[in-house]
């Protein structure tokens, strides 16, 4: 005859814990592996952000030149704020329209805690030549890079065969700024509070920096 005995509740109580132990501990697993992938892809969507914002403002750098053989390549330059004219456009025609003013800055995002990049772009106006260039027209914004963390600085100037950061402070003369051989550019990206920073570094060296445009 089979037995009709039934679980007593000591059997019931000891399975129903062991079932607690092991479907916390399963869904534990899931939340860690939800949260490194979060993780994984904050760490990538920053990369990405960073190393897009370093592209382009590498590749301007590298064509700043003096708008006259008495100027500089910039007009301000700090840890966090630089202006400079750029040879977007070929100089080497009969009437060139000169280099493009480029700015790069940083600003916080209105009702946010979020810092952007920006470089706007102004184009010189019409008539202008080499030392008599002006600039009354609006900026055009060409990159606008989010989720910058502005704690530390952007940009670092250096002089020609130094390894030693020219401090920002004195870079108040033309005779200072054309001292701007090479630039670097540390940029830190967090997409979210509680996400990964992630940090890109590069310098670029400035190859215009002799150019005279009245030669």
């Amino acid at each position: 005859m089979r037995s009709e005995r039934g679980h007593t509740l000591v059997e019931m109580v000891v399975v129903t814990a062991l079932l607690s132990v092991v479907t916390s501990a399963a869904f534990g697993t899931v939340i860690v592996m939800q949260n490194q992938a979060a993780r994984t892809s904050d760490r990538f969507a920053a990369q990405n952000e960073a190393r897009t914002i370093a592209d382009r403002i590498t590749k301007d750098l590298r064509t700043a030149v003096s708008p006259s053989s008495t100027s500089a390549a910039f007009a301000s330059a700090s840890a966090s704020d630089i202006v400079f004219y750029a040879s977007l456009f070929d100089l080497s025609g009969t009437n060139p329209p000169g280099p493009t003013r480029l700015h790069a800055y940083t600003s916080l995002v209105s009702g946010t805690n979020v810092y952007a990049f920006h470089e706007d772009s102004t184009s010189p106006d019409a008539g202008g030549s080499a030392g008599n260039y002006t600039y009354t027209g609006t900026p055009i914004s060409r990159i606008d890079g989010q989720f910058l963390d502005p704690s530390q600085s952007l940009f670092t100037f250096y002089a020609a065969n130094s390894d030693t950061a020219i401090d920002p402070a004195t870079l108040t003369t033309v005779s200072d700024l054309r001292s701007i051989e090479s630039v670097g550019i540390t940029l830190r990206v967090r997409v979210r509070p509680n996400a990964p920073t992630v940090v890109v570094q590069t310098r670029i060296h400035l190859r215009n920096v002799d150019y005279n445009p009245n030669a």
